[in-house]
C-alpha cells in the first residue's frame, strides 16, 4: 500500500545521486535505487501562480531514518522546469 504527500523535502544529491533527504526534520539515509522514471505533473494540483505543469523525474529509493529502524521505500520528484520560488524536490509517496 502507499501513502501519498506530496510535502517538500530537502535532497542531498550529487551529480544526481541521492545519498540522502530530510523530510519533517528527520534525516533518512539513502540505501538503494529501486528505479527511476519520468512523468507529466498533474496541472491541477499545481498552487495558483506556479508554472504550468511539466515533468517531473520520479526517484524510488530504499531509505531509513537510523541504524536500527527498518528501511522503506519513497518516491521522490524533481520537477524540469522548476521555478527557484518553488520546492524543486517533493517527497510524492512512501510504500508500505
Amino acid at each position: 500500500m502507499a501513502r501519498c504527500y506530496d510535502e517538500p523535502v530537502h535532497v542531498q544529491a550529487q551529480d544526481e545521486v541521492m545519498s540522502a533527504f530530510i523530510w519533517r526534520g528527520r534525516l533518512y539515509a539513502v540505501r538503494g535505487l529501486v528505479d527511476r522514471w519520468t512523468e507529466r505533473r498533474s496541472w491541477w494540483q499545481d498552487p495558483v501562480g506556479a508554472p504550468q505543469a511539466g515533468e517531473r523525474t520520479v526517484w524510488r529509493v530504499e531509505a531509513s531514518a537510523g541504524r536500527h529502524t527498518g528501511t522503506g521505500v519513497y518516491d521522490i520528484g524533481r520537477d524540469t522546469d522548476v521555478d527557484q520560488s518553488y520546492p524543486s524536490w517533493t517527497l510524492l509517496r512512501v510504500q508500505d
